[in-house]
């Protein structure tokens, strides 16, 4: 297997970071007789794997454009959003984000590599067994990352103590057989339940082990049996567990750490005092920059029609999803209901528009001078700045403490894409009736109507509803071969450039834009022949 050096990708962090190369090997030479000492005790052992969780921040913390722009769901309502991930045409092997992603994520896999050199050169204690199993399985969920964003990826395995200047893309077919093999060698040192809440847990190893193998059996490199181990991964996953909660609670001020969640990157307010704060709040909007509102939105990733529209009249996700409110100020709604005017109600339902009176009648005090805006096409306007439903599921909220915000953690897998999983795995495996199954528990808890005939259209409609904003839409689309097809009808900034005669996806030499392009810092910091990905 071929490796890549840590220098390298060193070096390459320096430069898209525009940080000190001397001051990140001063920093991280974590190599020297210091962290001997330290890493072979238990403590010191616990402090890097805690590190490697701390890691994967970095990967999420920007604005979500690299996971959330260019699909269906949302597109780009204000210059801030990079224009080649809104529209593919300017995609570049310069732009930043991806440059960013790609840099972040290798960042942190190093320091899972750092963690499993010292795997056997701990000290035992009780939890090692656990511990070396969370690093591997979060090294495989890095990995899958890239694959699916790049392609061929290079695999890195070793911590090496001297520079290697070249080094080669590994096929994706290795990379997908690599996760495999990690995350199974991991699920069988995890236990069920970690007494820290966000470690992984056996269940979590086995929901993305689920997602591995269903997105590798799109692949011309499939294995026959990929849609069935995929379903049954996601059925060990599910355990038994049905979904209890109502869909509001899951995203509800406060309650990040409820059982749905089988892993997600935590946010405690005391960890984010002096940065580290994700920013997935700001792009959804409305507008919200006042100084006593206590955040910052943004109308800069906008609904599509399709979103806004997707949703049946009883189905709770749309305001679970979506602020059907704007308060004054902002977070009102949250922490201080009871003394927040209502500024703008947004009814979408014929009987939410036909109740208004009795909507207003339940608080006069707050509702008596409120803007009536029922569903209609302003609210999928991009210019529309603040007269719409603004997507809600990471709302950051300012505390009584100035100096500390509440930052809603991110959820990397929960219990109900665990369903879905399951339901577009049986669906492939031409097994409809279990599929219908799967998927139905994850309407019913909504309130949806039951579903008797499914594909994977209609799996994909469902994944919206469940999943809008939570940045997965974007491999969705790619994984079911729907990016083109799609956005092409649905988002406006793509649907206009077709209309104009341009296809933006159609890269060099005819190759269509379907992944990401290798970061040029990348490729120059390479002394040999390190290969673009081919539409670039």
């Amino acid at each position: 297997m071929k490796t890549f050096n840590r220098y390298i990708i060193i070096a390459f962090v320096c430069l898209t970071t525009l940080s000190s190369c001397s001051d990140y090997l001063e920093e991280e030479n974590l190599g020297n007789i210091t962290a001997e000492n330290f890493y072979n005790t238990e403590d010191g052992y616990e402090g890097l794997v805690n590190s490697v969780y701390s890691s994967v921040r970095e990967v999420y913390q920007p604005t979500p454009y690299v996971f959330c722009a260019g699909t269906d769901l949302f597109f780009a309502a204000h210059q801030e959003v990079p224009i080649g991930l809104a529209a593919y045409q300017t995609l570049t092997p310069s732009n930043g984000q991806v440059e960013e992603l790609f840099s972040t994520t290798y960042q942190s896999i190093q320091i899972c590599n750092l963690g499993m050199h010292y795997a056997d050169k701990t000290e035992i204690f009780p939890n090692l067994s656990s511990r070396v199993a969370e690093v591997r399985t979060i090294r495989a969920f890095l990995y899958f990352i890239l694959v699916q964003q790049f392609g061929d990826t290079t695999i890195v395995t070793d911590l090496i103590s001297e520079p290697i200047t070249h080094f080669e893309r590994n096929p994706e077919s290795e990379v997908y057989q690599f996760i495999i093999d990690e995350l199974l060698a991991a699920i069988t040192d995890l236990p069920t339940s970690q007494s820290d809440f966000g470690r992984i847990t056996k269940r979590a190893a086995q929901h993305i082990l689920a997602k591995v193998y269903l997105t590798r059996g799109y692949q011309d490199y499939a294995v026959s049996t990929d849609f069935s181990d995929a379903a049954v991964w996601a059925d060990e996953a599910i355990s038994g567990q049905a979904l209890n909660l109502n869909f509001a609670d899951l995203f509800a001020y406060g309650n990040d750490n409820n059982p749905e969640v089988l892993w997600s990157i935590q946010y405690s307010p005391g960890s984010t005092i002096n940065g580290g704060a994700h920013n997935w709040d700001y792009p959804w909007g409305p507008l919200v920059q006042g100084a006593d509102d206590g955040v910052n939105k943004k109308n800069v990733l906008h609904p599509t029609e399709y979103l806004y529209t997707l949703f049946e009249d009883n189905d709770v996700r749309f305001e679970g999803t979506f602020l059907n409110v704007k308060t004054t100020p902002y977070s009102g709604w949250r922490i201080d209901r009871e003394n927040s005017p209502v500024q703008y109600y947004y009814p979408r339902t014929a009987d939410q528009i036909a109740n208004v009176d009795l909507w207003r009648s339940e608080d006069p005090t707050n509702r008596a001078n409120t803007i009536i805006s029922p569903l209609a096409p302003h609210w999928w306007d991009g210019l529309n700045q603040t007269d719409f439903p603004g997507l809600s599921k990471f709302d950051r909220i300012q505390t009584s403490t100035p100096s500390i915000q509440y930052t809603h953690d991110l959820y990397l897998a929960r219990l109900a894409e665990t369903y879905l999983i399951a339901a577009e795995a049986y669906l492939q495996n031409n097994e409809i009736g279990t599929a219908l199954n799967r998927i139905n528990e994850v309407r019913n808890r909504a309130g949806a109507s039951t579903l008797s005939q499914l594909d994977i259209d209609i799996l994909l409609d469902e994944r919206a509803r469940e999943l809008a904003g939570e940045g997965l839409r974007w491999l969705d689309l790619k994984r079911t071969g729907k990016l083109m097809e799609t956005t092409k009808i649905r988002n406006p900034d793509i649907q206009k450039l077709y209309d104009e005669g341009i296809d933006p996806f159609l890269g060099k030499n005819g190759n269509y834009k379907i992944l990401r392009p290798i970061p040029l810092s990348a490729i120059a910091l390479d002394s040999g022949d390190y290969p673009q990905n081919p539409a670039y």
